[in-house]
């Protein structure tokens, strides 16, 4: 029975050599235990190890804040677009709210002058003609109401023309002068006319300012000259026709 020699497993044993860099020191060898060459093995392990996570790491959290710096990037890019686009946007609203203003404006202007016109100031004769202040006083309901308003004394032929902007809502005979003609302005006021000529104008008529009313005519004596009996109505209350009337010269 043939059988085969074991072999040892030889040792290498491992050596320190400690060499002083002054002549006068002698040079000492150590042998490395076998137990602290392991433990020397397994701490320089341990720190490749620890080394190469660390390195891993640092690589992976480089690349997370490259992708998050790239997403940022576009989300900066993304926004800086629409922030363009926003300021082309609110430069077109700019332009069309002026536009807008302007118009409003103008159409403000339109109202404002349309009103203007509508308000009674106007002279309500064609020429300038000599004026008394009076008090008409009625009686109604058995009392007597007094009216203010003024007469106007114009040559033959003078037009009496409408004070302001409306429309014709009355329009009959009566017993002082002979015709009256009321104007609704549509702003609380209504202006009234009365002379002794028929009127050149029907109930419904819309008239501008200075619009002709009546051809003023004398009577055949000498002391009955042309007249206007004119009166202003502000919200149902007779006022003052000077209070508002413009009288020029």
């Amino acid at each position: 029975m043939n059988t085969k020699k074991k072999r040892k497993k030889r040792r290498v044993n491992h050596y320190v050599v400690t060499v002083s860099d002054m002549p006068s020191q002698d040079t000492h060898l150590r042998r490395l235990p076998h137990g602290l060459r392991r433990l020397i093995a397994l701490c320089i392990l341990l720190i490749v190890v620890a080394v190469t996570i660390i390195v891993a790491n640092n690589n992976y959290r480089a690349t997370v804040l490259a992708a998050k710096e790239e997403a940022y990037q576009e989300e900066i890019s993304r926004l800086s677009e629409e922030n363009n686009k926003l300021t082309e946007q609110n430069a077109i609203l700019q332009d069309k709210v002026l536009i807008l203003s302007e118009t409003v404006n103008e159409k403000n202007e339109v109202v404002n002058a349309i009103e203007e016109r509508s308000v009674p100031t106007g002279f309500p004769l064609s020429v300038a003609a000599d004026l008394n202040e009076k008090k008409e006083v009625l009686q109604i309901d058995g009392e007597n109401v007094t009216r203010p308003m003024i007469e106007f004394t114009a040559p033959d032929g003078t037009y009496i023309v409408a004070a302001g902007d409306g429309t014709v809502s009355y329009v009959a005979e009566e017993i002082s002068y002979g015709w009256e003609v009321r104007i609704d302005h549509s702003n609380g006021y209504v202006t009234s006319y009365r002379t002794n000529t028929e009127p050149k104008v029907k109930v419904g008529d819309e008239v501008s300012r200075g619009g002709l009313l009546f051809e003023m005519k004398a009577g055949d004596d000498d002391d009955d000259p042309a007249k206007l009996g004119y009166q202003i109505i502000y919200n149902d209350e007779y006022i003052n026709p000077s209070e508002i009337l413009e009288i020029n010269g």
